[in-house]
C-alpha cells in the first residue's frame, strides 16, 4: 500500500471492499483511509471509480470521504450519492445545488429521501429528476412539493399517473389533480383515493372558478384585467368566492379591480375604503360589492394576511402563507376543517349557500362607474 504508483483499479476495489467489511485492525483502518485520500488526490478516475464503487453502502466510511467522492466526476460520484448513507441533508442538498442532472437524479433514487432532499430536487424543476422523485416510494414530500409539482407540471399526463399512484397523497394535491385529469385517470385518481362524486363534481366546478382567477391575473395590464373583470361581471361571474380566491393567492392588485368593479367606484376609491376596515366607506364598498355577511371576516383575514406580505421581506406569495391563512380562518370558522386552501374555500362556498345568500345576476345590464 505504500508505493501508490502501483495502485490499481484492481487493487483499489479489493481494499474498499475489505475495508466495507470491517476486517482491518485499527492500525489498517488508518492506513486505508490514507490510501483512499491519496487516491482521491492523484489516481485516475478508473481507479477512484472502483473505490467508490466498494466503499458506497459502507456505514462507517468517513464522511469527507464520501462527500469528496460525491464532489468527483459523474461516474465516480453516482454510486456514492445512490448508496451512502453517511451523507447528510445538508450534503444533498448542496450537491443538488450543483445544478448537474446526472447528480441529482443519482440523489433522487436514493432508498429514503427526506422532505428537503425530495424538495431541493423537486425545486430543480427538471422533469426526469422529478420524475424519479415521484417515482420514489421512499421519498417524503412535503404538501409545499406536492404543489410545486403540479404548478410545473399540471398538464404533462406523465406525471399526473405519477403523482395519483402516491400512496400518501396529500389532500389539497388530490383536489387539484380532480380538475386537471380527465377520463380514465380520473377514474382511477377517484377509485385509488376513495372521492364521493359529489366533493368530485364540486371541485371540478371550483376548478373552472381557479381557471377564471388565473385568467385574470396573468392579464398583461391592469387595463386588461379590468376589461376581463367587466366580462365576468356582465356574465353573472364575478363571484364572492372568486373574488375572495384572488386573494387567496396573494393577487391584491387583481382583488382591488374586481372589487372596484362590484362596488361601482374607482380603483383609486376602492383602495382608499379597503384600508379602513372600521369606515363607513368599507362597509358600503362590500354592501354594494354583494359581499356577503358571513364572508366579510374571511375577506378581511386574507386582505390582512396578503398587506402583511406586502409589508415584509418576503417577494411572493407562499405556501407558508397560504397555510397560515388556512389556520386563521378555521380559528374565526369553527366548522371549517383544515384540510387545503381549495377545500377551505369549499366550505366557505357551501356556508354561502346555507345562508341563501342571492347569486348575483346571470346578466347585468347597466355598466359600473369606474371613471
Amino acid at each position: 500500500m505504500a508505493n501508490f504508483g502501483e495502485l490499481n483499479a484492481e487493487t483499489a476495489a479489493l481494499l474498499g471492499d475489505v475495508f466495507s467489511q470491517g476486517r482491518l485492525s485499527e492500525a489498517e483502518q488508518r492506513a486505508a483511509l490514507e490510501v483512499f485520500k491519496l487516491t482521491l488526490r492523484e489516481a485516475e478516475a478508473e481507479v477512484r471509480l472502483a473505490l467508490a464503487e466498494h466503499v458506497k453502502d459502507c456505514p462507517f466510511l468517513p464522511q469527507a470521504i464520501a462527500r469528496e467522492l460525491a464532489e468527483d466526476i459523474e461516474n465516480v460520484a453516482v454510486p456514492v450519492l445512490k448508496f451512502s448513507i453517511v451523507l447528510t441533508d445538508e450534503d444533498l442538498v448542496q450537491i443538488i445545488g450543483s445544478g448537474n442532472t446526472a447528480k441529482q437524479e443519482a440523489i433522487a433514487q436514493r432508498s429514503t429521501l427526506t422532505e428537503p432532499v425530495s424538495g431541493a430536487l423537486i425545486d430543480t424543476g427538471k422533469r426526469a429528476v422529478v420524475d424519479r422523485v415521484l417515482s420514489n416510494s421512499g421519498a417524503e414530500i412535503s404538501v409545499g412539493s406536492f404543489q410545486t409539482v403540479i404548478d410545473a407540471f399540471a398538464e404533462e399526463p406523465g406525471i399526473q399517473e405519477l403523482l395519483i399512484d402516491r400512496p400518501n397523497l396529500p389532500t389539497s394535491a388530490k383536489e387539484r389533480l380532480v380538475t386537471l385529469v380527465s377520463g380514465d385517470l380520473r377514474k382511477r385518481l377517484i377509485h385509488k383515493h376513495d372521492f364521493p362524486e359529489a366533493l368530485v363534481e364540486k371541485l371540478i366546478s371550483q376548478g373552472r372558478e381557479r381557471a377564471l382567477v388565473t385568467a385574470l391575473s396573468t392579464a398583461g395590464s391592469a387595463d386588461e384585467v379590468e376589461a376581463a373583470a367587466m366580462r365576468l361581471y356582465l356574465t353573472g361571474k364575478l363571484t364572492p368566492m372568486l373574488l375572495l380566491r384572488t386573494l387567496c393567492i396573494g393577487r391584491l392588485d387583481v382583488f382591488v379591480i374586481c372589487i372596484a368593479t362590484l362596488g361601482r367606484v374607482s380603483e383609486a376609491e376602492a383602495r382608499s375604503a379597503l384600508a379602513k376596515p372600521d369606515s363607513r366607506e368599507h362597509r358600503e364598498l362590500f354592501e354594494t360589492a354583494r359581499i356577503p355577511l358571513h364572508l366579510q371576516k374571511a375577506f378581511q383575514i386574507a386582505l390582512d394576511e396578503v398587506l402583511d406580505l406586502e409589508r415584509g421581506e418576503a417577494t411572493a406569495w407562499q405556501f407558508e402563507h397560504e397555510e397560515r391563512l388556512v389556520g386563521r380562518l378555521v380559528q374565526v370558522y369553527d366548522r371549517l376543517n383544515p384540510d387545503s386552501l381549495e377545500s377551505t374555500l369549499s366550505q366557505l362556498g357551501c356556508l354561502e349557500a346555507e345562508c341563501g345568500f342571492p347569486p348575483p345576476p346571470a346578466r347585468v345590464m347597466t355598466v359600473p362607474n369606474l371613471a
